[in-house]
């Protein structure tokens, strides 16, 4: 996107751009803007920018709104990504491994989930509606695992990540459909069908660097581009396993985020039996297949090696947590 197109939608001068993982920095006659550039359709984004709004609107000061052009749109468009600008907040970014950090994250979490009652997509937005789909999600993926095993085995000759990644898939899907059977004989589609009736969303990519910390010691919360409508019980349990993973896996730890939660909006037993059988399923298998085999990543084989290397190395510290974990 041209700085004349950017500066002529927003109204502002554009003095310098830098660059900072996926986005721009820009620094303008209107002070610092956050400048993205995103793939996805203006209609999920629509939902995007009403989920914020909404947040905003119910007090929830952790969120951020976005910038709107000159003309009242909510981004900008070439037909194939969507631009969008909103203030850029100096900070710091959160830690996991900082308790008080982790506790905050916590604490804002709830906050977020409750402030997203009530909630009502604009007509013309098209979200990611989650409720009672797990089930499906994880079947779909299962599919994915034996459609992986099917291409290794038409092969001719096997490659390094092949050889790593096949003897692993029958466990992996075995552990998956455990995961959907528990998840069908417990009390999830009730759960959801109550989260959906009180219009809950989920910030969907809870990772530490989407909570920040700014120079007043707020802490915001940003990137909501994965915004699903779904149960809390989603971003709690993502919240649990990424916490967990690269040789981690503390059953402590999971105690603490769990409690922690549950201090702000208590979790019954039947949504912990949930956030459980989440957690079971082989979400980082399934990814680094997914991203070998079909999105085929522009990454070389030291790469790919490296993810599946860090699946491997946590298998028996996950399935020795997963045991102590579903006795909680």
């Amino acid at each position: 996107m041209k700085w004349e197109d950017i500066e002529k939608a927003y109204g502002f001068k554009i003095m310098s751009e830098e660059k900072i993982r996926k986005i721009s920095k820009l620094n303008t006659s209107q002070g610092a803007k956050c400048f993205k550039r995103a793939h996805i359709r203006r209609s999920y984004f629509l939902f995007v920018f009403a989920a914020v709004n909404h947040l905003i609107e119910k007090g929830f000061t952790p969120a951020i709104a976005y910038d709107m052009t000159l003309n009242g749109d909510i981004c900008m468009e070439d037909g194939e990504y969507i631009y969008y600008a909103l203030p850029w907040i100096e900070s710091r970014q959160c830690k996991f491994k900082k308790e008080d950090d982790l506790a905050k994250i916590i604490k804002l979490s709830a906050e977020l989930h409750k402030a997203s009652a009530g909630f009502i997509p604009p007509e013309a937005s098209k979200p990611r509606v989650y409720y009672g789909k797990w089930p499906e999600h994880f079947e779909k993926r299962l599919k994915d695992l034996q459609a992986f095993k099917a291409v290794i085995e038409e092969k001719k000759i096997t490659d390094e990540f092949d050889e790593a990644y096949y003897p692993l898939i029958d466990f992996f899907a075995d552990q998956g459909n455990e995961a959907i059977s528990l998840l069908k004989e417990s009390s999830y589609y009730d759960i959801s069908e109550k989260a959906g009736k009180r219009g809950e969303f989920c910030h969907h990519d809870m990772a530490e660097h989407n909570f920040i910390i700014t120079a007043h010691r707020e802490m915001k919360i940003i990137d909501f581009d994965y915004c699903i409508m779904d149960t809390r019980l989603h971003d709690i349990a993502s919240l649990v396993i990424r916490n967990m993973k690269h040789g981690t896996w503390d059953i402590a730890k999971a105690y603490f985020i769990l409690n922690e939660y549950s201090k702000h909006w208590t979790i019954n037993k039947e949504e912990m039996k949930v956030i459980k059988y989440f957690a079971i399923f082989p979400q980082d298998f399934w990814q680094v297949g997914l991203q070998y085999y079909v999105e085929k990543q522009p990454w070389d084989m030291e790469n790919f090696m490296s993810r599946l290397n860090k699946v491997k190395d946590d298998f028996g510290l996950r399935q020795k947590f997963l045991e102590k974990f579903l006795m909680l």
